[in-house]
């Protein structure tokens, strides 16, 4: 399942948004290695349930910003910026390993990833790896996590552990797999989707409800966006990468 969202189009500050695999398909961001042109290029990867990432949030506004200089320098010029909508083009987040947001990857003009940011909530290393970009004069690069990766990647962690309190003693991410069993198994049919069966909150978590209301089934279901925790740990557990899952 993959919700509909708007076309994609060119925005002023020189970002090109990607709001579904087809726009993946026309930028040719799907095309083996090649990002879809000879420049180099800058992907961001968000969610509207995501507000530091969504519109107006710290993550897009520093994207914007950091975009817009092209327009200005002559030096930065080369960078194409890409704005993508994680969850609604599954073929290209799969291509990158994309499982959280934001996820920023830097790329070179030949389609290596020189360096990549997965979550946090600080902006100043995507501006820091930005420039690294920027001034990088080769076409060569590390596809391994950059320091930066492993670096945003302990808050969540720590995040998860606050979230997920075990007064037993087991480890944070055997109580998320216990509860992920316990509401998997919770009923013969649930629907892990957005928002509820009355109110939905994307087009296709609004398709699968009204199939299982024409098939006269009985289900659960579960809102996946009032509860983050089981919203990632989900992906990893179920592997599929999108909602809404059934």
């Amino acid at each position: 399942f993959r919700t509909i969202l708007p076309n994609h189009n060119i925005m002023s500050t020189s970002i090109i948004d990607i709001a579904n695999d087809g726009d993946a398909t026309d930028a040719s961001l799907l095309d083996g290695i090649s990002t879809g042109n000879n420049k180099k290029s800058v992907l961001f990867f968000w969610a509207e349930w995501h507000s530091p990432s969504n519109t107006g949030g710290p993550f897009d506004t520093v994207a914007k910003a950091l975009a817009g200089q092209q327009q200005t320098s002559s030096s930065s010029g080369s960078v194409q910026f890409y704005r993508v909508l994680a969850e609604e083009a599954p073929n290209l987040s799969r291509k990158h390993n994309v499982t959280t947001v934001p996820t920023f990857l830097f790329i070179n003009a030949d389609g290596t990833v020189l360096s990549r940011i997965d979550g946090g909530e600080d902006v100043a290393p995507v501006t820091q790896c930005y420039s690294k970009l920027v001034n990088s004069n080769s076409t060569a690069a590390t596809t391994s996590s950059s320091s930066t990766d492993q670096n945003q990647s302990q808050p969540s962690q720590q995040q998860q552990q606050q979230e997920a309190p075990n007064s037993k003693g087991k480890t944070t991410q055997q109580t998320l797999d216990d509860r992920l069993r316990s509401l998997v198994t919770s009923s013969p049919i649930v629907l892990f989707q957005k928002g509820t069966p009355d109110a939905p909150r994307c087009g296709f978590s609004r398709q699968a409800t009204e199939i299982l209301a024409a098939s006269d089934v009985s289900f659960a279901y579960f809102d996946i966006t009032e509860d983050d925790e089981v919203r990632r740990g989900l992906k990893s557990y179920s592997d599929w990468p999108t909602y809404p899952q059934l």
